[in-house]
């Protein structure tokens, strides 16, 4: 392989690690950890190799092939981006932090069937695996800070894109499958105010029991609370930073000296009130009860007939699709696109209709180009029930890929090179001017950059 397919190889793996929370399961007996390299002050874990080559032996399960020395050195530019990047006084944004740990654990909670199965998998709460994943993700944030920093003067022509696609052997221009572009507006049955007032009174009782020592906080926890991470645990979260939590939550949770209880609120989960436990610098550990007012069928039938309504307004033309989706829908993502669904991989609007769920799958192969479905029931992964209008916007056909109806990604290929070949100038340019130690053990990895000589200085 030559020194700039594996640049390329590398970039590829970092920017698909930016996605990743839960490829696999983090290890859980690894014996006692050990530094297996160090870049500048950046450290490099036994068990971040184990992890990402078991992620790497998945996606390419070659027999026989050790991916270590590959992985590695990924680790090593990482690290080293990281390093510079702190150097460089680079700033990650913290909102910014928690709303991508929002994003990751929201899209495998869908994966795993909801939040109760994504806490079983680990063994550990949401608020937990925030908590443990925050580093690692304000990390990731930076490097891809830092390698657009690297490529911020990149800049691609049109005659450039057709130059790389022209380069292309015959026999190695991919195959793309079929592929759809499709919007979506959700509509969530919300519960009646009705069934809120019930909830909150029945909440507030449990508080006032409790404050006055009528009940146990631990046993309503765990006899009423709908919090399937924390309800068994009488309710404690264990410590969590501050961010880890919806605002609402954290908001409360700051108001509340140790041991106070507090008044019944409300957030998107339901209504909650909690007793805090302990602080911890930043962090806090507290307890709570959550219970969710509950949606009838007469609700989803509501949710249903408004969108009937909706598509009778967009198919006589007196609404167009994406405005309603921006007005209407309860899909945030996708609110703020119109409705337009993003591939969250490729981040862009074109999904391979193979890998679509069942759900969509069925609904999308019947459609038309421009056509709108009828409201269609979709069971979400944490078993709840919404209704949904799904437009076809556009289709393509299995084919070879060419710049007609490809362009675009022709044109991410094209700036993938160059971008790789810029990466791979600045990684040459900073690695003899930092400090590298490396582990015996990985001497006689065969790298594309000499960070064993480095390591040697």
């Amino acid at each position: 392989m030559t020194s700039r397919s594996k640049c390329i190889d590398r970039a590829l793996v970092l920017v698909l690690a930016v996605l990743p929370l839960v490829g696999v399961a983090q290890p859980r007996a690894l014996g006692i950890d050990r530094v297996i390299a160090v870049v500048g002050r950046e450290a490099i874990l036994y068990s971040e190799l184990v992890v990402k080559v078991e992620q790497a032996h998945q996606a390419d399960p070659r027999p026989g092939y050790d991916h270590s020395c590959d992985i590695i050195e990924d680790l090593l530019y990482e690290k080293l981006l990281v390093e510079q990047g702190k150097l460089d006084s680079v700033v990650v944004d913290e909102g910014q932090v928690n709303a991508e740990l929002d994003r990751r654990i929201r899209y495998f909670s869908q994966q795993l069937g909801g939040d109760k199965k994504l806490e079983e998998y680990y063994g550990k709460s949401v608020a937990e695996i925030k908590a443990d994943f925050k580093g690692q993700v304000k990390d990731q944030l930076l490097v891809q800070q830092m390698q657009q920093k690297i490529t911020s003067d990149l800049s691609i022509t049109p005659r450039e894109v057709k130059r790389f696609y022209d380069r292309i052997p015959e026999d190695s221009i991919p195959l793309i499958g079929a592929e759809v572009e499709y919007s979506m507006i959700l509509r969530l049955p919300k519960p009646t105010e009705d069934e809120e007032r019930r909830v909150r009174r029945k909440m507030e009782e449990f508080r006032e029991a409790v404050s006055k020592g009528e009940k146990d906080f631990c046993t309503v926890a765990i006899l009423y609370s709908e919090d399937p991470g924390s309800a068994s645990n009488c309710g404690e979260l264990g410590l969590v930073p501050p961010g880890a939590m919806v605002p609402a939550f954290d908001a409360v949770a700051a108001s509340l000296k140790e041991g106070e209880v507090s008044q019944v609120f409300k957030t998107e989960y339901g209504w909650h009130f909690m007793q805090m436990i302990e602080r911890r610098g930043e962090q806090y550990n507290a307890r709570h009860v959550l219970m969710r007012p509950q949606v009838a069928a007469a609700d989803l039938q509501r949710a249903r007939t408004f969108l009937d309504s909706i598509r009778r307004m967009v198919v006589n033309e007196d609404l167009t699709f994406n405005k309603a989706a921006g007005e209407f829908s309860d899909d945030e993502e996708s609110r703020g696109m119109n409705g337009m669904m993003i591939e969250p991989n490729s981040n862009t609007a074109r999904w391979d209709l193979s890998a679509l769920d069942q759900q969509t799958f069925f609904v999308l192969d019947k459609l038309k180009i421009g056509e709108i479905s009828e409201p269609q029931l979709l069971v979400m992964p944490d078993g709840t029930k919404a209704y949904r209008l799904l437009q076809l916007a556009n289709r393509t056909e299995p084919h070879r890929a060419n710049l007609r109806v490809d362009y675009r990604l022709i044109q991410q290929a094209c700036e993938g090179r160059h971008r790789s070949e810029m990466i791979d100038k600045w990684i040459t340019a900073h690695i003899s001017s930092t400090y590298v130690r490396l582990d015996e053990a990985y001497s006689t990895c065969s790298f594309t950059h000499p960070w064993i000589s480095t390591a040697d200085q």
